[in-house]
């Protein structure tokens, strides 16, 4: 800052007048920006630091999947992210993965390593996966011994792989804190269309049926519907203005190139994304956070190939690279975060009459099905497409069967209005900057996410599933009503009632309200 001070006056008035004219500077220099600079020494400043570590998984291994299989080829590493924030006393951890870091053993066991290598409490850790199809299974659990799996090999696979996990997680978590460096946040976004679409369907007579491929394409090939077609960069950039980390955002389930009746292992197109945009940027680590696809789709499910998959990918990480050719940079390079409480609203069970109904058509339906009847292709509300076996779709069925005969029993006993009225769930909260994000502990609904965004005054929100927590699907209000696969979820869990409006949307009556204060900058 440059000041001029002007005096016209004799030399030795000016010698008389000097002293005082110095001081009366200085004082005014004080005034002026003595505080202001003061504060600016004072201001915390947001640090950052990232690391990512991979395993890689062998065939033969048990794989995630509604019925046994095992994981019949293995492409590539299966990468996780772990970004370290800091800014004064307020301190964030995110681990992203292809894994289920958010199921609740998995979750539990990674934020309490995370948080002891890091000095954090389990709080501080969000744990999120990006709900890939096309990964196995991983066994972290301390009990499972070698003696006690004895000649079980998919079960010591599963051991193995979960040893390797957690000591590459320990590894990229033990030096994050040396590493941290100041940081500022800047933040992009691309539309991108072509990766996804709305698998909610409607019929003609109101009914909701899940739109799979065959139905896609039926519809018209050119088919998205309501989508979140956001791919969002946070890109956190040193003080030599290099990236030091990258958080990459978007909304689909990561399901092509996936059979669930013949496994295999692969990073999907979301890790195909974020390594494009990591070469980009230079090789920074990048964590990839899913949005609210609960009724999002990627194209191809259970007919395309691993090369259709890499495709979406490349389209996804071109659209990522097009957000950092147009990077905004936030007002404000500090953080704020919370926990909050959120009730799921449950409805009443169905009528006896009408739960004893289903349940005579989940029977019959299970029994064609192991018959090889290719006419199973609707069951109490559920629609299933041809690319599947009979048989496989009678064990999806299966399933919900145990459901049904608790609902009754529940019913016919009189303990049905004594249920639960709400699920309790837990969110997490917090800006970065000028960034908003939200982690919700289930399978979120776009919708949801969509009002999130738009009811928000920060110019950036990241709406994510699948973090911390695994609760199913829960949909928005305009869905909850419905039974197709994802509306009726609720029936794979036991001893889950309906949920009823607001449903989902409730995370919004209780997220809106936090970030809107965190725009303003109050606690």
């Amino acid at each position: 800052m440059k000041f001029t001070l002007s005096l016209k006056c004799s030399q030795s008035s000016a010698r008389s007048l000097g002293a005082a004219a110095l001081v009366l500077l200085a004082s005014s220099l004080a005034l002026a920006v003595g505080p202001e600079s003061d504060h600016a020494a004072r201001r915390p400043v947001l640090t950052a630091a990232a690391s990512s570590f991979s395993v890689t998984p062998k065939v033969g291994s048990p794989a995630v999947s509604r019925t046994p299989q095992v994981i019949h080829e293995v492409i590539g590493e299966l990468k996780s992210t772990l970004v370290l924030l800091e800014c004064g006393d307020t301190r964030l951890c995110f681990l992203t993965s292809s894994f289920g870091v958010n199921e609740k053993n998995m979750n539990n066991a990674c934020r309490a390593l995370v948080a002891k290598e890091l000095g954090l409490s389990p709080a501080q850790v969000i744990a999120a996966c990006s709900h890939n199809h096309t990964i196995p299974l991983i066994d972290i659990s301390e009990t499972t011994t070698p003696e006690a799996i004895g000649s079980n090999k998919p079960l010591n696979q599963a051991r193995v792989l979960g040893r390797e996990f957690m000591g590459g997680l320990t590894r990229a978590a033990r030096d994050l804190k040396k590493q941290l460096a100041p940081v500022t946040v800047e933040w992009g976004v691309a539309r991108e269309e072509r990766v996804t679409y709305n698998r909610r369907g409607r019929r003609a007579d109101g009914t909701a049926y899940f739109i799979r491929e065959e139905d896609r394409m039926l519809l018209n090939s050119k088919y998205v519907g309501t989508i979140d077609p956001d791919a969002t960069v946070v890109v956190l950039r040193g003080n030599a203005g290099l990236p030091v980390a990258a958080l990459a955002f978007f909304t689909g389930h990561p399901v092509s190139g996936y059979n669930p009746e013949v496994m295999v292992s692969f990073g999907q197109w979301t890790q195909v994304a974020c390594e494009k945009l990591s070469a980009h940027l230079g090789g920074v680590p990048v964590a990839f956070l899913q949005g609210c696809c609960g009724d999002i789709n990627s194209k191809y499910m259970l007919t395309g190939t691993i090369e259709q998959s890499r495709q979406l990918g490349e389209f996804l990480g071109d659209s990522y690279i097009a957000a950092t050719q147009n990077l905004h940079r936030s007002q404000r390079p500090d953080l704020q975060w919370t926990r909050a409480a959120v009730d799921i609203p449950h409805a009443p069970l169905p009528p006896l009459a009408s739960l004893q109904k289903d349940l005579a058509a989940v029977d019959d339906f299970i029994r064609r099905g192991r018959a090889g009847d290719q006419d199973t292709l609707t069951c109490v509300g559920m629609n299933f497409p041809r690319a599947l076996t009979p048989s496989y779709r009678a064990k999806l069925i299966e399933m919900v069967r145990p459901w049904y005969v608790w609902a009754v029993d529940q019913r016919q006993t009189g303990a049905a209005d004594k249920l639960p009225k709400a699920l309790p769930i837990e969110i997490v909260v917090a800006r970065i900057g000028d960034v908003g994000y939200v982690g919700m502990p289930f399978e979120p609904f776009v919708r949801i996410g969509l009002r999130i965004k738009q009811a928000t005054p920060l110019p950036c929100v990241l709406p994510s599933g699948y973090t911390d927590g695994s609760f199913g699907y829960i949909a928005d209000a305009t869905a909850c009503d419905d039974r197709e696969y994802m509306g009726g979820f609720f029936r794979y869990l036991p001893g889950r009632s309906p949920y009823r409006a607001p449903a989902g949307d409730a995370v919004g009556d209780v997220a809106i309200p936090i970030l809107t204060r965190f725009a303003h900058g109050e606690k």
